[in-house]
């Protein structure tokens, strides 16, 4: 993660999957901007296993909920949508849960960003560079009223 950093490269990491335990390891590492997974009722059956996912808190949005598979902590930086995300598998597509799901969804917004930022992109490849994308994907995320330990700065 060091050499991403200092290569200019912004390292974005789940959080884990383990029932709000601590932030894993490698989300943990100050390098990483570490991500958990929300989701929002309504958006999957009520009759799916992601029903089991829905755990309080609540955001100011009531239908929002960071998703109980989650790891949790001071370390969150930001939050993704992570429940029931269609997903490609081996035959065609299923919907996946997990902090992994989150990922790419936050990497994606920050992709879009950079792209919109002109002035970051042709930055320099170095420590700088990363630390500027890092503060723009921060700024971006939006609260939904969870706190810091949940969404840390909030969705992407």
């Amino acid at each position: 993660m060091e050499d991403a950093r200092a290569g200019g490269a912004l390292v974005i990491v789940a959080s884990g999957n383990d029932g709000r335990k601590p932030v894993s390891f490698p989300a943990s590492d100050s390098m990483a901007i570490a991500v958990s997974a929300t989701g929002r009722v309504g958006t999957f059956p009520k009759d799916s296993t992601a029903s089991g996912d829905i755990m309080a808190p609540y955001g100011k949005d009531k239908k929002n909920f960071i998703a109980a598979f989650s790891n949790v902590g001071p370390e969150i930086d930001v939050t993704g949508a992570g429940v029931d995300i269609l997903s490609t598998v081996p035959g065609g597509y299923a919907p996946l849960s997990g902090t992994s799901m989150a990922c790419p969804a936050v990497t994606g917004v920050a992709a879009r960003l950079l792209a919109e930022h002109a002035n970051i992109l042709s930055m320099a490849r170095d420590q700088t560079r990363s630390d500027a994308i890092a503060q723009l994907l921060l700024q971006s995320a939006k609260p939904l009223g969870f706190g810091a330990r949940f969404e840390g700065q909030g969705m992407l």
